[in-house]
């Protein structure tokens, strides 16, 4: 295999799309370029063939993301062991073993029956409000999704590369759990892409600490009070139980340290 690596604006030119073309085939899953020290995507010959193909799926084919994903399962780069997509399956075993239907866990969650139904079978992507509500209606929480199999670990310390990821509304979210079996507080690393949001409101049990690290972002509390983290350092405190939502303003990524207290999120 090729060591040449291509930067984003290289890549393009040589696939023939916008760099903004890659940065969303990438939230969506179709390609995985790795990243230099300084966080900048780097694109091998294999990447480049990848987007051909996914160019190919997309203006020859006719096929959205979800189609080319079905295409391309076993030759797009595999996840670290540690990350993890919502798989549907584990949402319908949650709905089963409530004893909900479809219907039910709609209008317990506030969100469509087709909504549900999609997540279940995989056909979309799940922001992070619309799986807040869903894992509230279950009676879990969006931690609880972290979950691999039990090692017996009751380590203190997370070492960084060891940190279990989840990943959210088509790439465009990643959440690393930064603790293990945490009782009275959740600590998370929210690495948010250009643009990303919780795509609506949700609220919860217990209170939440924000601080920024890089990037820029705007929260939005209850119906009349907006926030603003634009420098590293700052920070925003409010109770869960009040609705809020964000979105990701920076031109880039954004990087927040994100406590929840207790683990109710």
């Amino acid at each position: 295999m090729s060591t040449a690596s291509y930067t984003i604006g290289e890549a393009a030119r040589r696939v023939g799309v916008s760099p903004s073309a890659l940065r969303l085939w990438e939230r969506q899953g179709l390609v995985r370029p790795r990243r230099s020290e300084g966080r900048y995507r780097l694109y091998s010959e294999d990447d480049l063939d990848r987007l051909r193909s996914v160019r190919r799926l997309r203006q020859v084919d006719r096929l959205n993301a979800p189609g080319i994903r079905r295409v391309l399962r076993g030759n797009v780069a595999d996840v670290h062991d540690g990350e993890r997509r919502v798989d549907g399956r584990l949402l319908r075993a949650l709905r089963e073993q409530r004893e909900l239907s479809l219907r039910e866990a709609a209008e317990r969650s506030g969100l469509s029956l087709s909504s549900v139904s999609a997540l279940e079978r995989g056909e979309s992507g799940a922001s992070v409000a619309t799986l807040q509500r869903l894992t509230a209606a279950y009676g879990t929480t969006l931690a609880e999704l972290f979950a691999g199999p039990d090692t017996g670990s009751h380590d203190r310390l997370m070492p960084a590369d060891e940190r279990p990821v989840l990943r959210l509304a088509g790439e465009s979210v990643r959440i690393e759990q930064l603790s293990r079996g945490s009782t009275q507080l959740e600590p998370q690393l929210f690495v948010l892409a250009p643009g990303a949001s919780s795509d609506g409101a949700y609220a919860h049990a217990g209170e939440e600490f924000l601080y920024l690290l890089s990037g820029a972002l705007t929260v939005w509390i209850g119906g009349d009070e907006t926030y603003q983290l634009t420098r590293a350092g700052d920070a925003l405190s409010f109770p869960s139980t009040m609705p809020h939502r964000w979105r990701n303003d920076a031109g880039g990524e954004t990087r927040l340290l994100w406590i929840n207290t207790p683990p109710t999120f």
